[in-house]
C-alpha cells in the first residue's frame, strides 16, 4: 500500500550533513559579500584596481587574494555536492514508500526555480537557485544510475573542465590587462548611485540590468536563446558535484565514515595536494594574473572535497563535535538563511539603511559578514526550538510534498 511521503524527521537527519550545509553558508556569505557591495560589472576588472576601490588599502587587497585562494567557488561547490546527496535521500525514501519520485522531485525543482527567479530579479542578481533547478532536471534524468557510473561521469566532467580551463589559462596573454568597457563603466556608476541614493524602482531596474549581465556570463542567457549545450559546459562544476554528491550518498560513505577512515584520509591528502597546488601555489609561480582566476577555479571541486572531509574528521572528535554542532542550526535552515543573507546585505548596504554600497573597506565587510552569520546561528537555534523547519523550507516542502501535517517541532 502506498504511503504519503513527508519531510524527513529530526531523528532521521544526518547531523554531519547539516554541519556541512552550515559551513557552506559561512563560505557563501564570505564569497558573496564583495558582490553585495559592488555591481557585477566589476567582474570585467578582477584586479579591483580602479576609481571605485581607490580607498582600499593593502589589507583589503590581501583579503581579496585570500578569498580567491580559499573561499571563492569552493563553497558553492559544497552546496552542489549536498544538493546531489539530498536528491538520493529523497529518492530512497520515495522508493521505500512506493511513491512516484519523478513527480515529487519535479515539484521540488519547479518550486526552487520560482524561488530563484524571485531572488534573482527582486533581491540580488547573483542567484544560484535557478541554475540548480535547471541542472537538477539533468540530475533527475540520471538518478537511477549506479554510484560507480555517477563517479565515472563526475570524474569525466571534471577532466573536461580541467582541460577547457587549462586551455583557457595557457592561451591568456600574461601582458594583457582587463578593463571595463565604457558602457559597463557607466552602468557601474549608475548602479552604485542607485544603491546609495536610489528609490525602490531604481534599485529594481539596476538589479535587472545586473542580472542580465550575470546570465550572459554564467551561460543562462544562451539557454534562453536555445543553446543548452553551451549552458551545460558553462555549469560543468555544478553538475559534476551534483553527481559526486549523489554517488557518495548511494555508497553510504558518510554513514560508514569510521569503517572507511583510511580511504577518507587518502582522499583528503590527494585533494589537499592537488587543490592546494592549483589554488595556492601555481597561480603565483606562473606569474600570469590573467590566468590566475581560471587556475584557481580548477581547484574548486578538489578543495571542496578537502574541506568536507576535514570537517568530517573534526566532527569525529569530542571537542570538535561540540563546536561544529553550532553549524547544524543554520544548516537545517540553509534555504532560508541563503535567501536572508541577500535580503539583509541588500537592505543593510542600500539607501534605506546605511547607504554604504561601494564605500566599505573589504576587511570591514568581511567582519560584517561574520557577524551576520553568527546572528543566523543564534536565530536559527531559536527558531528550531519552536518549529521543525525554517519558514522558506516550510513553503518549499509544502509544495514538494503537497502539504505538511506537523507545523511544530
Amino acid at each position: 500500500m502506498k504511503q504519503k511521503l513527508s519531510p524527513i524527521s529530526a531523528k532521521e537527519r544526518i547531523e554531519a550533513l547539516d554541519i556541512l550545509r552550515g559551513f557552506a553558508l559561512l563560505g557563501i556569505i564570505l564569497a558573496n559579500i564583495v558582490w553585495f557591495l559592488y555591481p557585477v560589472y566589476m567582474q570585467e576588472d578582477p584586479s579591483f584596481n580602479n576609481e571605485w576601490t581607490s580607498f582600499w588599502n593593502q589589507a583589503d587587497y590581501l583579503v581579496k587574494d585570500l578569498l580567491a585562494m580559499f573561499i571563492d567557488g569552493k563553497f558553492v561547490m559544497l552546496f552542489s555536492m549536498l544538493f546531489g546527496f539530498g536528491m538520493v535521500i529523497m529518492q530512497e525514501r520515495a522508493v521505500a514508500k512506493q511513491l512516484n519520485f519523478w513527480s515529487i522531485y519535479s515539484r521540488r525543482l519547479i518550486a526552487l526555480f520560482i524561488f530563484g527567479c524571485i531572488h534573482a530579479y527582486f533581491i540580488w542578481f547573483g542567484d544560484i537557485l535557478t541554475d540548480y533547478a535547471i541542472l537538477g532536471l539533468l540530475l533527475l534524468l540520471m538518478h537511477k544510475l549506479k554510484p560507480n557510473a555517477m563517479l565515472l561521469i563526475s570524474v569525466a566532467l571534471y577532466s573536461l573542465l580541467f582541460g577547457l580551463l587549462t586551455l583557457g589559462a595557457l592561451s591568456t596573454d600574461p601582458t594583457m590587462t582587463m578593463t571595463m568597457s565604457e558602457e559597463n563603466r557607466q552602468l557601474m556608476q549608475a548602479t552604485i548611485d542607485a544603491h546609495q541614493n536610489g528609490t525602490i524602482q531604481e534599485l529594481l531596474d539596476a538589479n535587472l540590468m545586473e542580472r542580465i549581465f550575470y546570465t550572459m556570463r554564467n551561460g543562462l542567457y544562451v539557454l534562453y536563446l536555445g543553446n543548452p549545450l553551451l549552458y551545460i559546459f558553462t555549469n560543468l562544476p555544478f553538475l559534476l558535484m551534483f553527481l559526486f554528491g549523489a554517488a557518495v550518498a548511494k555508497k553510504k560513505w558518510i554513514h560508514r565514515f569510521q569503517e572507511l577512515r583510511k580511504g577518507f584520509f587518502i582522499t583528503w591528502l590527494i585533494t589537499l595536494i592537488l587543490g592546494g597546488t592549483l589554488s595556492w601555489i601555481l597561480p603565483f609561480v606562473l606569474e600570469n594574473p590573467s590566468a590566475t582566476p581560471l587556475i584557481q577555479y580548477m581547484s574548486s571541486p578538489l578543495l571542496t572535497i578537502f574541506y568536507a572531509i576535514s570537517l568530517l574528521f573534526i566532527y569525529q572528535t569530542l571537542h570538535g563535535k561540540k563546536v561544529l554542532q553550532w553549524l547544524a542550526y543554520p544548516g537545517r535552515m540553509a534555504f532560508t538563511n541563503y535567501i536572508s543573507q541577500s535580503v539583509i546585505c541588500t537592505f543593510l548596504f542600500g539607501p534605506f539603511a546605511f547607504g554604504v554600497y561601494g564605500k566599505l573597506h573589504l576587511t570591514t565587510a568581511i567582519l560584517i559578514a561574520i557577524v551576520i552569520f553568527v546572528l543566523q546561528i543564534v536565530l536559527s537555534k531559536l527558531w528550531l526550538s519552536k518549529f521543525r523547519f525554517g519558514p522558506l523550507e516550510y513553503i518549499w516542502r509544502s509544495f514538494t510534498y503537497l502539504g505538511i501535517k506537523e507545523k511544530s517541532k
